[in-house]
């Protein structure tokens, strides 16, 4: 059992010194009416209205880039792991506090943000090589064993694939736990020090994917970052771009757009010194941080240079936790892209050209890709085209995976069909999906 977690007010105004009264008195200084007590009520879990919202960020300092809902933009500090030294001593002590409490955290709140987010990502940049060293006094850790971690580790990603985060997330923790207890305990190789850590980073990027598959952002953030420190003991600059590029990816699908851009383009950049299906997708990725911020120019670029780069790419160069990055992967980055740019056609096109050619791979993928297929065909006017691939996603999540990103998706396409008033299609739609996933 662990305590509640506080609300992020409490951290952010503590941070800065202030008790309740003082952050009440600092709003009415803003023409407010707030009490001690409204304060109060806000961080048990009330939400502030937009007047008082637009007065706390001025008072915390909060960028207009930040756009992401209350209270997820609140400053609300680090753990004091995440300042452990980038050596061996330090990231054995990052990785053991995540392995007891990332999968705890249920909290809807992300650690970091801005600075804070960021600089993790520079420390692994300028990092120095590999620091890898052997280890003497416990139990023994031998190749055989690696050997296993990586079978494991291989089936793990494509259950992930097949089923999605949610039903994933509780295993990927436990083997986390696992071999952070191997690295911090175990007797064992220079070799194999460095295919433990690197374990590690994979299996705490899985983590971390699955939790924000699943919702949960903060414990993904956590896992994220557990990633990172462990790649860096091993120096393997592809597995550290993917991480990167997986926290800019959940940096915009939490709001902060300007954390991704800057994410994205240092994993693009890093990415210039590993094989070019890496470099692809991390292109893609930046194509498509800058389609969320709205400079098309810069996104169609990036995603120019994605395709150019597969195209280039030597059949087995890539390393084997890349298996994923194809053309077609290509194709529904450009249209995720497109239809982040409002290019609704663009998008149905690409995306639906990429879910032809993966075929029954990828269930998750498939039920996010016309997740926005169908809402694409609804904005263009084509109600009952929307509603026949928007069964299509129901019947993934009925019958497949578990995600929380295609439910968003299934939610938007609902509330839009919802507003352009009643009619028979939409009523079979909303019996079909109410009778397939209940109150899902």
């Amino acid at each position: 059992m662990t305590e509640p977690a506080r609300h992020p007010l409490v951290a952010a105004r503590q941070q800065r010194g202030w008790s309740q009264e003082a952050l009440a008195m600092l709003m009415r200084g803003r023409g407010l009416g707030t009490t001690r007590k409204t304060v109060t009520r806000w961080e048990r879990g009330t939400t502030p209205d937009a007047a008082a919202q637009q007065v706390l960020r001025a008072l915390f300092e909060i960028p207009h880039d930040v756009r992401t809902t209350w209270p997820n933009w609140l400053p609300t500090g680090t753990d004091s792991w995440v300042t452990e030294r980038w050596d061996r001593d330090g990231t054995v002590r990052a990785l053991d506090t995540v392995a007891e409490r990332a999968a705890m955290d249920r909290r809807e709140f992300l650690i970091l943000a801005g600075a804070e987010l960021l600089l993790p990502a520079y420390e692994w940049r300028s990092n120095p090589e590999p620091w890898i060293a052997a280890q003497q006094g416990g139990r023994h850790v031998g190749h055989a064993l690696l050997d296993e971690l990586d079978n494991l580790i291989a089936a793990r990603r494509r259950m992930d694939d097949e089923r999605g985060g949610a039903m994933l997330l509780d295993a990927l923790h436990a083997d986390f736990r696992y071999v952070a207890d191997l690295i911090k305990n175990g007797s064992y190789s220079k070799d194999v020090g460095r295919g433990l850590y690197g374990a590690a980073a994979e299996i705490a990027r899985l983590a971390g994917w699955a939790a924000a598959d699943s919702g949960r952002h903060a414990a993904g953030q956590k896992y994220y970052l557990a990633a990172l420190r462990a790649t860096a003991a091993t120096g393997d600059r592809a597995i550290g771009v993917n991480i990167v590029g997986f926290m800019g990816t959940q940096a915009y699908a939490t709001g902060r757009l300007d954390d991704a851009t800057r994410l994205m383009d240092l994993a693009a950049t890093e990415s210039a010194r590993t094989p070019q299906a890496v470099q692809a997708m991390a292109w893609a990725r930046v194509g498509r941080a800058y389609a969320k911020v709205g400079n098309q120019d810069t996104a169609r670029a990036a995603l120019d240079r994605a395709t150019g780069l597969l195209n280039r790419a030597v059949t087995g160069d890539a390393p084997p936790w890349a298996y994923w990055v194809d053309e077609p992967r290509i194709a529904a980055q450009l249209g995720r892209a497109l239809y982040d740019m409002g290019d609704y056609e663009g998008a149905e096109r690409e995306l639906t050209a990429a879910t032809t050619a993966c075929g029954e791979r990828y269930p998750r993928d498939r039920a996010t890709w016309l997740g926005r297929v169908a809402t694409a065909q609804l904005r263009c006017g084509r109600l009952d085209e929307g509603c026949a691939t928007a069964r299509h996603v129901v019947d993934l999540l009925a019958d497949h995976v578990d995600t929380e990103r295609a439910k968003h998706l299934l939610r938007t396409f609902r509330s839009e069909l919802a507003a352009r008033g009643p009619s028979a299609t939409s009523r079979d739609f909303t019996e079909y999906t109410t009778v397939r996933l209940g109150a899902k």
